[in-house]
This record gives C-alpha cells, structure tokens and sequence, in this order.
C-alpha cells in the first residue's frame, strides 16, 4: 500500500551556526547517497553511532530506515540511517561535537550544483537566507516528507522539480495548517535522493516570531493535503467505494429503525431491550422543548441515544456494513497515516451522526403514531403505492448530508443543491423536502433542517 510519511520536528530559537541556518545550509549543500547498492558490511565507527542514535533517540528504531538497517545491515544502509537520524532530530545534536563532526566529515558522493535549495522563489540566494534565519528568534519546523523508492517513482517524485511543484501548490494550506498567515509564511526545502527512501526536507517559519503553531492535527492536515494530491488517482475508487458503502450503512440502519417500529406498532418483540430503550426515550423527549436534535438534547439524553445507536450496531445487517465502511475507511487512512484507526462503537463515530438524528425520530414517532421517517404529507405520498414505500437510494443520501449537522455548511448546501436537480426530475420525496426547506428558511441555517 501506497503510503506518505511526514515527520515535523522544529528548531528552537536562538544560536547561530548549528541552528536553522546551520540546518538550511546542511539540507541545501549535503550529498546525494548513492542509489546503487553497497552491501559491504557497516563500519565499527557507524555500528558504535547508531548504539549511541538510538540509544538517545529510541524513536529512531521506529523509522523505515532503522528496519532496512536491521534487514539487511550494510555500509549503505548505514549511512542512510544516520543521516535520518540525524536531521530528525537536529534540534538535539547540534550541540553534539560527536554527531557534528560525523555531519563535517562524512564522505561527499555528489552535490545538486552548489546548493539544492528550493522555494517560492525560482532563485534560491543561499547565503541570504542563512543571514535571515541567523537574526531570527522563534522557531523553524523542519518537515521531513518522504516516500518508498517503489512510490516515489510510480508517482513521480524522484526528482526535486516534482517536490517543489507540489510544495508550490499547497503552501498556503501548509502555512493554515501551521496557523501562519499566507503572506507571512516563508519556506525553503531541497531533496535528498536517498536510496530507499527519497524524501524532501522543507523548512519552514513565519516572519512573525511565535506566530507559528503546528499540533499533531495540523500534521494530519499536511499529510492529507499531500497525500491527496500524490495519490490522487489511486484514492478516488476507495473515496468512491467509501461513500458507497457510507451510503449503504445509513440505508439498512434507517431500515432497521422503520422495521422495528412496526414491530413495536403489531406488537412483536424481536428485540425487547432496543424497544424498551426506545420507549424510554420517547417519554423523556416528552418533556424536551424545542427541536429534538441530538446536538441539543443534554447528556443524559444523548447517553440514551448512543446506547440505541450501539445496540443497532449488533444487529448483523448493520455491523457488516460498518465493518466495510471502516475497512475502506483504513485503506485510505494508509495513503498518509502509520496506524490504523481504532475501532470504536459506531456511537462515537462522528460521521454517522445523523443515525442518531435517525433514533430521536424514531422515539418521536412512536409518540404521534407515524411510521416512516417522513413527515405526514410524504407519508401519504408513499401510501398511494406499496413499491414506494421507501424513497431513492439518492434521495436519502442527500437528505441525510443536508440534516447532518457534523458537516460543513458548504457541503450541505451543496447537498441542497443536487436534490433540488432530482426534484425537478419529478421525485415527489424531493420535492417535498425542498418544499420544507423553502418554508423554514435557507438550508445554510443549521436549525432549518428538519
């Protein structure tokens, strides 16, 4: 499986020499390792410094490089792993005469002209950059992306043109994801060919001391908005496989809701403990005022909800589409994350609020004497004909984005947007809907939305 690692260590303030410039100057002037294998074995003076890099950096055993080493040991793979180590945490091993001196003396294979810096500028000045970051005082985060030798010539990025172009085109949501504004964000990078494992050092501050500010969400956001990009054609069948089965998921649970309502109507307890919750639910929305929506309702009430929501959950139907859902859902968190994603109750999975939204109907329902998740008007539109006594895939689709209030605004007016083009189509549940949203308002306010 394709995959992008980014690691995003910083520089502290302060220092010059061994500091960000130092950083800058070794990133932009340092040699290519050779490509071609070396399989003689590593030399006592690199075995004694990769004791000492893990031992003072056990994270160092975590990297791809580290398990290469241990594969297969060799002087090659020696020397890759000791510079990984070493520009990961240089923050640390400036101050270090034994790793600087390795950093001074390590045999030279070959250099990118005179330096391999890059940015936004097409003209990186070396020396003037170095002057910059020797006067300045906050710190620097020194990104390190990197891809598979397999990847980065599959996709592309075997060379620096390729790394600039993409850092090019996301530098402003690098810079957001950092919290910098686009006109103070200042970057440069160059690209280590490495052998198995080319990757791409970018620097990158903000002309603002302490402005900058960079939590393991915004990491996230910069892998994603890479990998997106990197593996754009590759996770486009996943995406649409996920909202398939996202899709598929939604459809059986509201299913599951209308079938055991009816049950609840005739009488029948196929499932006795999600009923008695339900009605227990039922009466205490009673004495709820306002619009019963789970982001409303207090805790101990969303409690009641989440446990109906759970025990669906065991319901076979429904657990084998979660299953699926999570299982694509995994695949694409691969492109750009080292774990998988935990499996949690499908309660606490916020993508699927509006089954909850779902649940709170149901209880109300049971109340009023309704059966279907439509409001009386639809619901007369669906007893002309048994065949129509559930809508379109489509149209439930679009109505649960438009009342799923974890969404954005904008993904729900675009939600608005498409099921106004299958109204006119003729869809009478459309047209319905759309008829309600027009009475209560614009769809972009939340409280609109039914």
């Amino acid at each position: 499986m394709a995959r992008l690692i980014v690691k995003s260590p910083y520089i502290k303030s302060g220092g010059s020499g061994r500091g960000a410039d130092g950083y800058l100057s070794y990133i932009g002037t340092r040699e290519r390792v050779e490509i071609l294998p070396d399989d003689r074995p590593p030399t006592r003076k690199q075995e004694q410094l990769i004791k000492k890099l893990v031992a003072d950096f056990p994270d160092t055993k975590t990297c791809d490089e580290y398990m290469d080493y241990v594969e297969q040991p060799s002087k090659a793979r020696a020397s890759v792993l000791i510079s990984a180590a070493v520009e990961s945490h240089w923050d640390h091993v400036r101050n270090s005469d034994a790793y600087m001196k390795y950093i001074a003396t390590r045999p030279r294979v070959e250099r990118l002209g005179t330096h391999g810096l890059f940015g936004d500028e097409e003209h990186v000045g070396l020396n003037a950059v170095m002057g910059d970051l020797q006067n300045y005082t906050g710190n620097v985060w020194t990104h390190i992306i990197s891809l598979s030798r397999e990847d980065a010539v599959r996709y592309g990025y075997d060379h620096a043109e390729a790394w600039r172009n993409l850092l090019l085109t996301h530098r402003n949501e690098i810079a957001a994801a950092m919290k910098i504004p686009a006109n103070n964000f200042r970057w440069y990078a160059a690209f280590h060919n490495e052998g198995h494992h080319p990757h791409v050092h970018m620097m990158a501050w903000s002309t603002k001391p302490g402005q900058a500010y960079l939590s393991k969400d915004g990491i996230t956001k910069i892998k994603s908005v890479l990998a997106n990009d990197i593996f754009k054609h590759e996770m486009v069948e996943v995406l649409e496989q996920k909202s398939t089965s996202r899709d598929s998921l939604m459809r059986e649970t509201r299913d599951a809701l209308t079938e055991l309502l009816r049950e609840m109507r005739h009488g029948i307890a196929d499932h006795p403990d999600m009923e008695e919750k339900i009605i227990a639910l039922s009466a205490e929305l009673q004495n709820v005022g306002g619009k019963h929506k789970y982001g409303y309702l207090k805790k101990p009430l969303k409690k009641k909800v989440d446990e109906i929501v759970d025990a669906l959950e065991e319901l076979p139907v429904v657990s084998e589409c979660y299953d699926r859902w999570l299982e694509l859902q995994n695949q694409v968190d691969e492109f750009y994350k080292d774990e998988k994603r935990k499996r949690v109750r499908l309660s606490g999975q916020k993508e699927f609020r509006a089954i909850k939204n779902a649940v709170i109907q149901v209880a109300d329902q049971l109340r009023s004497g309704e059966m279907t998740f439509e409001d009386q008007d639809a619901r007369r539109l669906d007893e002309q004909d048994d065949s129509d006594i559930y809508a379109s895939d489509q149209y439930w689709m679009l109505k649960n984005v438009i009342a799923d209030e974890s969404l954005t605004l904008a993904e729900r007016k675009a939600a608005a947007t498409e099921l106004e083009s299958l109204a006119e189509t003729g869809d009478a549940h459309a047209q319905y809907f759309i008829g309600k949203l027009y009475r209560d308002g614009d769809v972009l306010i939340p409280d609109s939305v039914n």
